[in-house]
Parts: C-alpha cells; sequence; structure tokens
C-alpha cells in the first residue's frame, strides 16, 4: 500500500475511531453528567493537572522518538518498553504518597482514594504503550479503531451500571480504568511484538535526547493548561469546577478528537516525507486547511446552539455551564492547527525549538492568568482565547523556519475559511434566538441545517475551497 493510501485509511479509520467510539464514551459521559451532578465532576477536574503529570513523565516522550525514527529494531522497543514500565511505578508510588496533601489543598479527602485508585492507570498504559506505537509507526489505524471497540464499550458499560446506582465519581474512575485494562489485554493477544531481555543503555540515550525535551514541554503544557483547574477549584465552589470542567470536555470532544486525528495520522506521514520539504509543504497546506475547514465551524457552530444543547442533554442543572463553553468553543477552534505545526518540530527532530517555543507560550499564559484572574471566572476563561490565539502565532513562526510556509500564508489561508465560519455561526445563533418559542430539538436541527447549507453553499462556489480536498479524500484521488 502506497504512502497516499496509507495516509487516506489512516484519516478514515482514525476518524472512525474518534467519532464513532470515542462517541460511545462522550454519550456516556453525558448520561453520568445528568446522573451525578457538577460536584463529581469538579473532584475529577482537580486530577487533570496530576494525571497529565503522570502522563508525560511515564511516557518521557519516547513513543515519539521510536515513530520518527526511520530504523528500529527489538532493541529499541524492548528498551523503551522497560523504560516507561520502571517510570510507571515510580510515578504513580509519589502520587500515592503526596495524594493526602493534594487533598488537604483542596479540602477533599475523598481525593485520596480517587487519586490512588485513578493512578492505577499509568501502570496499565506503560504495559502495552510500545505495541500501541508500533500500530501508529505501521499506520495500522484500522487494527487500532477494532481494539478500541470492544475496550470502550466493556469501559462504558460498567461505568453506566455503577453510575445508574449511585456510585458517583468512582463510575467515572471505574469506567476509565476497565477501558484501560481491556485495551491493553487486546493489544497484548492481537499484536506479535513481546519485550525481550535486553536493555540498550545507547538506544535509551538516544531516544531520550529526542524525547526529553518533547516531555518537558510537555509538562510545561499539562501545568500551565491545567492551571485553571486548580485556581478555579481553590478560589470557586467546586460546583464551579464542575461547570467549567464539563465545558472543556464538550469543547474537547469534537477539537481535541481532531487534533487526536491529525497527530496520529499525519506524524508518521510527515515523517516519512521529511526527507522532500516541497512535497511536505504542499501536504501540510492542504491538511491545514482541511482540518480548519471542519474546526471553526464546527466549534462556532456548537457555541451558537450552546444553550438548548445543554438544556436537552444535560438539563436546566448544567445551564450556568453555557458562557465558560461558548467562549472555550473560540479557543479550541485553533487546537488541530497547534498539532500541525509542532509535528513539523517534531518530524525534523528540533524538539529543542519544541521546548522553547513552550516556555515562551507559558510566559503569555502566566501573563495571560495573572490580568484574567483580575476579572473573576469569565476572565480566566476569556484570557485562554486569547493565550491560544498568541500561542498560534508562536507556534507558526517557528514550523515556518523548517518547511516554506510562514505564518503570514497560514494565517491568510484560514481568514477566509474563518469569515464563512463566523458568518454561518451569526445566521445558526438567529435561528436559535428565533425559534425560541419551538422545542430545543427544532432549534437545534434549524439552526444545523441553514449554517451548514450556508457554510458549503458559498464554499462550492470558491474553486479552490478545501471542500474540493475533502471531496478527493473521500474519493481516494487526492490528498
Amino acid at each position: 500500500m502506497s504512502l497516499k493510501q496509507k495516509t487516506v485509511y489512516g484519516i478514515l479509520w482514525t476518524f472512525a475511531d474518534a467519532f464513532l467510539v470515542k462517541g460511545l464514551s462522550f454519550v456516556s459521559m453525558l448520561l453520568l453528567a445528568r446522573w451525578l451532578g457538577p460536584n463529581d465532576f469538579g473532584l475529577i477536574g482537580m486530577l487533570a493537572l496530576f494525571i497529565g503529570i503522570g502522563t508525560s513523565l511515564v511516557e518521557s516522550g519516547l513513543p515519539a522518538s521510536l515513530i520518527r525514527t526511520k530504523k528500529t529494531d527489538n532493541i529499541d522497543f524492548s528498551t523503551v518498553f522497560y523504560m516507561n514500565m520502571a517510570m510507571s511505578l515510580v510515578v504513580y508510588t509519589l502520587l500515592f504518597f503526596i495524594a493526602p496533601y493534594i487533598a488537604d489543598f483542596y479540602g477533599q479527602q475523598i481525593l485520596v482514594n480517587i487519586i490512588r485508585v485513578y493512578c492505577i492507570s499509568f501502570i496499565i498504559s506503560a504495559f502495552s504503550t510500545v505495541q500501541l506505537t508500533i500500530l501508529q509507526k505501521e499506520m495500522k489505524f484500522k487494527k487500532i479503531t477494532l481494539l478500541n471497540v470492544p475496550s470502550t464499550i466493556l469501559g462504558v458499560l460498567v461505568g453506566l451500571c455503577l453510575g445508574y446506582n449511585d456510585y458517583g465519581v468512582w463510575s467515572i474512575v471505574a469506567m476509565y480504568l476497565t477501558t484501560q485494562v481491556i485495551l491493553s489485554f487486546l493489544l497484548w493477544s492481537t499484536t506479535n511484538w513481546r519485550p525481550s531481555f535486553t536493555f540498550s543503555i545507547e538506544k535509551l540515550q538516544y531516544h531520550y535526547k529526542f524525547g526529553y525535551k518533547l516531555m518537558l514541554s510537555g509538562l510545561l503544557n499539562i501545568v500551565f493548561n491545567n492551571s485553571y483547574h486548580v485556581l478555579i477549584g481553590k478560589y470557586f465552589p467546586l460546583q464551579t469546577l464542575g461547570y467549567y470542567e464539563r465545558a472543556q470536555r464538550f469543547n474537547e470532544y469534537p477539537s481535541i478528537t481532531i487534533t487526536g486525528i491529525v497527530e496520529k495520522v499525519t506524524y508518521p506521514m510527515m515523517a516519512k516525507l521529511q526527507d522532500d520539504k516541497q512535497k511536505l509543504s504542499v501536504i501540510y497546506r492542504k491538511m491545514l486547511r482541511l482540518a480548519f475547514f471542519i474546526t471553526a465551524p464546527l466549534m462556532l457552530g456548537v457555541a451558537a446552539m450552546a444553550q438548548p444543547i445543554f438544556e436537552i442533554v444535560l438539563g436546566e442543572e448544567w445551564l450556568p455551564a453555557v458562557p465558560y463553553f461558548q467562549i472555550l468553543s473560540i479557543a479550541y477552534m485553533f487546537y488541530p492547527i497547534h498539532a500541525f505545526n509542532i509535528n513539523v518540530l517534531k518530524v525534523f527532530g528540533r524538539s529543542d525549538l519544541f521546548l522553547k517555543l513552550e516556555i515562551i507560550k507559558k510566559i503569555i499564559i502566566v501573563v495571560g492568568i495573572v490580568v484574567g484572574f483580575q476579572f473573576g471566572i469569565l476572565g480566566l476563561v476569556w484570557s485562554g482565547v486569547l493565550t491560544s490565539f498568541l500561542a498560534l502565532l508562536v507556534n507558526t513562526y517557528y514550523s515556518s523556519q523548517l518547511i516554506d510556509y510562514s505564518t503570514k500564508k497560514q494565517l491568510l489561508d484560514m481568514v477566509p475559511i474563518l469569515v464563512l465560519a463566523v458568518s454561518a455561526c451569526l445566521l445558526m445563533y438567529c435561528v436559535v434566538d428565533g425559534f425560541n418559542n419551538y422545542q430545543n430539538g427544532v432549534q437545534i436541527l434549524s439552526a444545523t441545517f441553514l449554517g451548514t447549507l450556508f457554510y458549503l453553499s458559498i464554499h462550492s462556489l470558491i474553486k479552490k475551497s478545501p471542500m474540493y480536498d475533502l471531496l478527493a479524500i473521500i474519493k481516494d484521488r487526492n490528498i
């Protein structure tokens, strides 16, 4: 199978994984949100920082190094496997003992047991990280999707059963752990690779030299992105953190899902083209425009319909989360573009630039948080939008040094798409407002139909619209 075909099928199968398999998890979280309420999700929000740090430390950027390295053997994979397992045990032990201090910080003693149980996932995922990395390196996204299906279904069933029987926050913990256990088991039982009793310091140094900068960058990103959870959890009511956490997660589903597709498929694909910068730049531009063509109207559209969506899906209890959701939608609109630019740095092995730009972006975030905190919770949320756009400028500046696609060119490619997406959003908002006396379902369906019709109709009149690239991919004629 050619690289073009692998990329096309990779996109399609990763899309299926994201919107079908992960969609099941998303729907289950909607049901749990109706059964549990904001406080239980506020507790999960308090863990976000520590879960993110633990995950980054366990992986240490090593899987990314395996993917970009052209020639790897069993010694490479075994070395990374043992390193990941060792790190997972160290991280879990550390969090086990500091759990009481985290609980004291938030004033929520239940967090002690939640942390100690939830973080077992580090050990479980580390046990099968290499198998998953090999499948990604070989672009076998169909197999990854098919393995995710049973693990997700079983995890969701466990979570819903516990949630329905009033187990509260533990239903969320059980759902995640069950999914991880089943997926790890399936990866081991359906893949041929097994670790050998070999460990190479030389191989570890090679992969760690590239990976540790990604790890540090990831840690910075996690710490500063989750600083909002820490501040809200510390200085605002637990219920407020619950509203913010759900608003963020609901934004993450479409945006981060598309970002995940971008990262998983384009990274190994671009890694194979790292010696042909001209071809890489052409493909990069097509994929960037296509991603923004999808995410911009999607995120702005759901923001326009946020109130009826929240009311029909979660109930009136969650309506205070609507303003947070609408504001965050603007920030998450740019996430796939961040992923494209970061992948360029990783493909060319410039983890030094990766770390440098992360430091610059974190300085921007600190300033945004300090200023935004003065204006309360909404000020904090709006600061996230501003820092997301400024971070985009930083990312595009550094990636443009490696390929012939400057910040100016990237922005000019996005502006026409953004203008049409904003126009469609305004139309959808007017439809929702005009149908205010009708049922929520009527508002959502009417706004979606008219907004989509307007957006696609205008794009069909533009000769070089990314819509035609999407149609070509679907027909498997061009990439």
